[in-house]
């Protein structure tokens, strides 16, 4: 299952319980679609959306991109398959980094403030949750991402 484009620039993927959603979620687009799992879900999927808003936004306003265009034109993925079109991926949680087939990814974590990328578009980092990836290496990924 997939949440948001369908022609995303960034994807999350995620190895989590798919959030609670309204029946007529297919015809819901951007703005509409993060409400819905805002007001349909608890406090981690506002930490989930608010984590990877503050990654994609184009400037320090993560706050209007998350209500406004983050699942507009970006994605969160549930599948194991990399998504052809998207120029970047953010594989989050060392419980999926193994989905992804990356055996290397553990062994380079250790030296690497717990996230790496093993290629220029992938990012291996730690599942969204403030205590797991804090505003620090937020800032650090957002970097990578927005300079690629």
């Amino acid at each position: 299952m997939q949440l948001g484009s369908e022609n995303p620039q960034i994807v999350l993927y995620l190895n989590t319980q798919i959030p609670s959603l309204p029946k007529n979620h297919h015809d819901l687009k951007g703005a509409e679609l993060s409400q819905a799992i805002l007001e349909n879900n608890n406090n981690n999927w506002r930490k989930v959306l608010t984590i990877f808003a503050k990654l994609c936004a184009p400037d320090e306003d993560w706050r209007s991109y998350l209500h406004q265009d983050l699942l507009l034109k970006q994605q969160i993925n549930f599948k194991q398959v990399l998504v052809k079109s998207a120029q970047m991926h953010v594989v989050a949680g060392k419980a999926n980094w193994q989905r992804f087939d990356t055996a290397v990814v553990e062994k380079s974590a250790i030296n690497q403030k717990k996230w790496i990328y093993l290629k220029p578009n992938i990012l291996f980092t730690p599942y969204p949750d403030y205590r797991q990836f804090p505003n620090s290496m937020i800032s650090e990924c957002r970097a990578h991402l927005h300079q690629s």
